[in-house]
C-alpha cells in the first residue's frame, strides 16, 4: 500500500479543514477551563515583595481557577494568594487571600498569539482560616528589633521607634498600630491597592498569554484561517 508523506498528509488535513470551514461544517475549536488553567498553572506559585514601613512583606501567587460564564464574554480568573509580613519563620502576620479577575479575551493575529484585555480585578477578599494570624503588642518588638536593642527600648512600641529613626517615626509606629487592633482586615486594607498593583501586573505578563503552537493541527488551522476568539457556552472558541 502506497504511504503517504507525513508533510503531504498534513497539507491534506488542511486542505480538508479548509473546505469545511468554507462551506460551514467547521466553525470554531474549542477550550475548557481546565485547559486554560493548565496553563496558567505553569506559572504559579509566583512571588512579589510587598513594601512595609518596617521589615519585610511577601506576596504569593499560589494557584488559579478559571471559570466562563455562558452569557458573557468574558474569563474569570480565581487566585488563592498568601501574604507574609515579618521575619523569616515568624511573621507578625500571615493570611490568605482570594483573588478574582475578570478578562476579555483577544486575539492578536500579527504574533498568533491569544491573551486578555480590559483586566479588572472584581474583589479581593481575606480567607478566615487555620493559617491566619496576627501577632499582638507583646510580640511585636520583639520580632522586629535585634534582641540587643530590645533591653535599650522602653517597651512601648512608639517609643521604640522614636529610638530607632530619631524621633522621625509616625510612618512606621502608625503601621504598627494596625497590628494592636488586632484586626487582620485592617492590616490587609492598608496593603490592598497594592496588592491589586502586583495581581494587575501578573496579569501583563506571559501568564496570561498564549502563543499558538503550529505544531498542534487546530492551532496551526486557527493561525491561517482564525478571525477571533470569544467566550460561549462556558468554552473558549477559536472562531473560523
Amino acid at each position: 500500500m502506497f504511504a503517504m508523506k507525513p508533510e503531504w498528509r498534513l497539507k491534506l488535513r488542511l486542505f480538508a479543514a479548509k473546505l469545511m470551514i468554507k462551506f460551514g461544517k467547521l466553525k470554531h475549536a474549542e477550550y475548557s477551563s481546565a485547559e486554560l488553567k493548565e496553563i496558567i498553572d505553569k506559572y504559579l506559585p509566583i512571588g512579589f515583595k510587598i513594601d512595609v514601613p518596617v521589615g519585610k512583606g511577601d506576596l504569593t501567587l499560589l494557584e488559579a481557577q478559571i471559570s466562563m460564564p455562558k452569557n458573557c464574554n468574558v474569563i474569570n480568573i480565581e487566585i488563592l494568594g498568601s501574604i507574609i509580613i515579618g521575619p523569616v519563620g515568624s511573621p507578625i502576620y500571615r493570611a490568605h487571600l482570594i483573588v478574582k479577575l475578570e478578562a476579555h479575551p483577544i486575539y492578536e493575529p500579527a504574533t498568533n498569539t491569544v491573551s486578555v484585555d480590559k483586566v479588572l480585578v472584581a474583589d479581593m477578599q481575606l480567607v478566615n482560616d487555620e493559617y491566619a494570624i496576627i501577632e499582638d503588642s507583646r510580640d511585636l518588638l520583639s520580632l522586629l528589633f535585634p534582641r540587643p536593642l530590645q533591653n535599650l527600648l522602653s517597651g512601648t512600641v512608639k517609643s521604640a521607634f522614636g529610638l530607632m529613626t530619631g524621633g522621625v517615626s509616625d510612618v512606621a509606629s502608625n503601621y504598627l498600630k494596625l497590628y494592636l487592633s488586632g484586626s487582620k482586615q485592617r492590616v490587609f486594607d492598608y496593603h490592598r491597592p497594592q496588592i491589586e498593583t502586583l495581581v494587575n501586573d501578573f496579569a501583563k505578563t506571559d501568564a496570561l498569554r498564549y502563543e499558538l503552537d503550529p505544531a498542534n493541527f487546530e492551532e496551526q488551522l486557527f493561525c491561517l484561517y482564525g478571525k477571533e476568539v470569544a467566550v460561549e457556552d462556558g468554552l473558549l472558541r477559536f472562531k473560523f
